[in-house]
């Protein structure tokens, strides 16, 4: 009897539960709908970002829609990045998921892994075949071109490549020394190979790179330049410089892309303590002139790496009065911003070329400068996906 009475009971005791289980649903849904409601509204009055000073890069903009990008599937994707990169408050978004990402033990986050000791690591990039073979062709040819001039390369590795204790504890990780050994060993009948490698592996007494940015620092750039000075033709490289310390508030763009702004780094300049010549800096495409290869304007930006010659530019050219009867042209990525200061004094003029934003002719620059060395110098991460050095030689002759 006594199950018979309570059955109804229990019935009933169910279904109220399953109504408020249901209205709690639809009000979450609601709710939800509701947000989304309203970044959709503000990210339609907001207006669209270009670029993005927090993640240094430029950011999606709104696709043009057509039937061959529908088709193939390339409309949805552009889509897809449209609406990441410009959804409102992205970069407080990127912070919260690091947090979320941090305390559930991940080991990445945004492309980035979450290193020991507060150091965040660049992934090496899985090289592009197709671009990397039409680099070594080109520059293959230009060295025939040009065989009166010494012609060297060097490749930095990626921090986790020379330190790998910094890795998270089983982290997937491509081997780039194995990348670059590779691309040496392919160039080594064209250009010299300066082993930048094993001299920042040794090398276990300075900070090398920075935490938060995939750049290498400027105790990383005397490093390697020590061991490039031979190559070279420079045999008795200045060994005593003073350090000046211009910043300790930089956050670079690993910090940028994970999310994390915890750490700051610090940016060095060095000038050498004795041998220094005079010089100065021109910019074509900005039509100026400076007496420093460094900018302290850019110091108060986010991207405080440009201190160094300002940033990117397509060419640059430094004159000075070393009077060495040596002009040194360089092919780079912005690795070699921060080089060119162990350089000047040993050089009468040096160009610097970064053929993403090229377009003339290099034998013209090199037939007006008196070139007597070339220098290809990159971070192997952009080399090995590199797609403009091929056309700024090729376009050579």
């Amino acid at each position: 009897m006594e199950t018979k009475e309570k059955s109804p009971a229990r019935s009933r005791k169910k279904r109220r539960i399953q109504l408020y289980r249901e209205r709690w649903y639809r009000l979450l849904g609601m709710a939800f709908v509701g947000v989304l409601a309203v970044f959709v509204i503000i990210n339609l009055l907001k207006g669209d970002r270009e670029f993005s000073e927090n993640e240094n890069r430029n950011l999606a903009q709104k696709p043009e829609f057509s039937k061959e990008a529908l088709l193939n599937g390339q409309y949805f994707s552009d889509v897809d990045d449209y609406l990441s990169d410009q959804f409102f408050a992205r970069d407080q978004w990127l912070s919260l998921n690091f947090m979320m990402k941090k305390y559930t033990g991940s080991s990445e986050n945004g492309g980035v892994f979450l290193g020991k000791d507060d150091y965040l690591l660049e992934k090496p990039n899985d090289p592009n075949e197709t671009a990397l073979q039409n680099s070594e062709d080109a520059i293959r040819a230009f060295a025939a071109a040009h065989q009166g001039i010494n012609m060297q390369m060097m490749l930095i590795p990626c921090q986790e490549a020379v330190r790998p204790e910094l890795l998270p504890d089983g982290a997937p990780v491509r081997d780039q020394l194995a990348d670059i050994a590779s691309i040496q060993a392919d160039l080594a009948d064209a250009v010299g190979q300066i082993d930048a490698v094993s001299a920042l592996k040794e090398d276990t007494q300075e900070q090398l790179y920075y935490r938060t940015d995939h750049h290498w620092t400027s105790r990383g750039a005397r490093t390697a330049f020590m061991a490039a000075a031979p190559a070279l033709g420079i045999t008795d490289p200045i060994l005593y410089y003073d350090s000046y310390l211009v910043s300790d508030s930089f956050r670079g763009t690993l910090s940028s892309k994970s999310g994390d702004n915890k750490p700051s780094d610090q940016i060095e300049v060095f000038v050498p303590q004795e041998n220094m010549p005079q010089y100065y800096v021109y910019l074509p495409d900005t039509k100026e002139s400076s007496g420093s290869l460094y900018v302290s304007e850019k110091l108060k930006e986010k991207d405080q790496y440009q201190v160094f010659l300002g940033g990117n530019h397509p060419y640059v050219e430094i004159s000075t009065t070393a009077d060495t009867g040596k002009n040194l042209l360089i092919f780079k990525d912005s690795y070699a911003n921060c080089f060119v200061q162990f350089l000047v004094p040993y050089y009468d003029k040096i160009v610097v070329v970064d053929p993403r934003y090229y377009y003339d002719n290099i034998n013209t620059a090199m037939t007006s400068t008196g070139i007597t060395d070339v220098l290809f110098l990159y971070s192997a991460n952009t080399f090995v996906q590199d797609t403009t050095l091929s056309d700024v030689l090729n376009a050579a002759g």
